[in-house]
């Protein structure tokens, strides 16, 4: 969706940030068995089962320090940060010395939007002289605090490969022939370039962006991203995408704001087919952590190479929201709703020009801090102003996209993400109807400095 929904991201980014210090950290003396197992639990990374297995307990063991630090490990590991954030409050009143129980309360800090008092948890633990080992991860936290936060300069890339099936490579239709009405009727038969074909192919993509503080509210960022598609077979279909993206960033309390100049470069074929380039506005409310409503407005220039006929303006104006639960698995919802125009520039492609209305929506359920599922859907309807010279119709398409996956992450900064997508477009012109299916499996590897 044009406006990503930040609180999600910052909370995923936390748990991967934090969990590198939580298991480095965890260190259990003897304890009584149920103490025991539930410690066994954690350091598989079931932090779901080590909270059900404890929470029952509380009302009789509060203010047992073993107890306390390992139940307000499992609750904070499982997203129930207010009861962990209590149960390592008991700790520190009885051992102020407490080191992992300082990183994290520190981390329940930050899980509860409490910014400066996580960081002043995190000064803590260093204050106690900790092991060089410690030190150096608290000052690592620290610094990843002061990044999420956007307090200093930030630099991303990403490398992504991927292979997959696509059962259209061309998104054309399924049918042999179609009648011309503009022709009397004539049927036309379509080659095999003109209908659809399915093929094997194999995904590049890479990025890098930056993000840099001028005060603690504005922010200058940038980015550069491309992607490359190669078939098996079909490579007239072969594609590549160039993105660069560029603007500035304003913080007031709970609002975002934020203007940037976009430019699209894609190429079929080894040859340039479209450019399009642009600007979008973007506002941003973080209700709270847990919720976040937005607004979005997108302009563009479409440039067809070879092809100036279908040159267009396309404007796009959206609404947006997302919420994430507080309960096991930590689902994550969001949803858009937009609309808009695409002019043709030139007044003899005025048939072209057409209103759009859309909605997408998605989710997330996050099994553990390895794996999630991920799904999204998403509607768009697109009326043309006057009636196709060949069809003598106005043309009416409606597309509809459905994709599901999952995202493994077998260590920090690296992901494996199989997926399962679908895409249907129905139109009363039957020469722009069709069906796609693609699966894929794709490893990325994300870099940050």
């Amino acid at each position: 969706m044009p406006l990503a929904f930040q609180p999600v991201k910052t909370y995923l980014t936390l748990i991967v940030v934090f969990s590198t210090f939580s298991f480095s950290t965890l260190a259990f003396a003897v304890k009584d068995g149920v103490v025991i197992d539930a410690e066994a639990l954690i350091l598989k990374g079931d932090f779901n089962a080590a909270y059900q297995l404890l929470e029952p307990l509380e009302a009789d063991r509060a203010g047992d320090v073993d107890y306390d630090y390992v139940f307000g490990v499992a609750a904070v590991e499982s997203n129930n940060a207010t009861r962990g954030a209590f149960a390592l409050e008991r700790v520190l009143a009885i051992n102020p010395n407490h080191n992992e129980a300082r990183a994290e309360m520190a981390k329940a800090h930050f899980m509860l939007s409490e910014t400066e008092a996580s960081k002043i948890e995190f000064n803590n633990v260093l204050q106690q002289n900790p092991d060089a080992e410690t030190k150096k991860t608290v000052e690592k936290l620290l610094t990843a605090i002061q990044k999420i936060e956007g307090t200093t300069t930030t630099f991303g890339a990403y490398l992504d490969f991927g292979l997959g099936w696509d059962s259209n490579v061309s998104s054309a239709p399924s049918i042999a022939s179609i009648g011309v009405p503009a022709f009397g009727g004539l049927l036309v038969q379509l080659d095999n370039s003109a209908r659809a074909q399915s093929d094997n192919f194999m995904n590049l993509a890479a990025g890098i962006s930056v993000r840099h503080p001028f005060t603690n509210q504005l922010a200058a960022f940038g980015s550069v991203s491309g992607t490359s598609r190669i078939n098996g077979s079909e490579t007239a279909f072969d594609n590549s995408v160039l993105d660069f993206n560029a603007g500035l960033q304003y913080r007031q309390n709970q609002h975002n704001f934020a203007v940037a100049l976009q430019d699209n470069h894609f190429d079929l074929d080894s040859e340039a087919f479209r450019h399009a380039y642009g600007g979008s506005a973007q506002w941003l409310y973080n209700i709270d952590a847990y919720n976040q409503a937005g607004a979005y407005a997108q302009y563009s220039r479409l440039k067809y190479n070879g092809n100036t006929f279908r040159n267009a303006d396309r404007t796009i104006l959206g609404i947006n929201a997302g919420h994430v639960f507080q309960s096991d698995w930590n689902p994550v919802i969001y949803g858009s709703i937009y609309g808009g125009r695409e002019d043709a520039c030139d007044p003899l492609a005025n048939f072209l020009s057409q209103d759009i209305a859309g909605l997408r929506a998605g989710g997330q359920l996050s099994f553990s801090n390895k794996w999630q599922l991920l799904t999204s859907f998403s509607f768009e309807q697109r009326n043309n102003d006057e009636n196709d010279p060949a069809f003598l119709k106005k043309r009416i398409d409606r597309q509809y996209d459905a994709t599901l996956g999952l995202n493994f992450i077998p260590a920090r900064d690296w992901s494996i993400r199989p997926q399962v997508s679908y895409t249907k477009t129905d139109s009363n012109i039957g020469l722009n109807s069709f069906d796609r299916k693609i699966i894929s499996i794709n490893v990325r590897k994300d870099f940050s400095w």
